[in-house]
């Protein structure tokens, strides 16, 4: 399974100074980060889609043996937009370096 990446634009006209771009860094790594390439079980995670009333259609990642009869399920759950949320900050961050080195 292939996630999209991030090429770095610089778009906006806001320059951040270093240390508020160092505070965004150290918050993306506290958010929880993208899925594992490999679950628990040994198995690539797959995009899943939530059926709950609470959740309708919302995207997640999970191992590919959950509720599946006869194997284990590794207990591998992240929502897709969690993942995507991180993407975006590092898109901006990056942006942000390369704002600072060319200002």
């Amino acid at each position: 399974m292939s996630m999209m990446g991030g090429g770095c634009t610089a778009g906006g006209s806001s320059v951040r100074s270093p240390s508020s771009w160092n505070r965004t860094r150290t918050q993306t790594k506290s958010r929880r980060s993208a899925p594992p390439e490999w679950c628990g079980c040994g198995c690539r995670p797959v995009l899943r889609w939530s059926g709950t009333d609470s959740n309708p259609n919302k995207p997640f990642y999970g191992c590919s043996n959950y509720n599946t009869s006869g194997k284990r399920w590794c207990g591998l759950f992240v929502w897709e937009d969690s993942v995507n949320e991180e993407q975006v900050e590092k898109s901006e961050s990056c942006g942000d370096e390369v704002k600072m080195n060319f200002d």
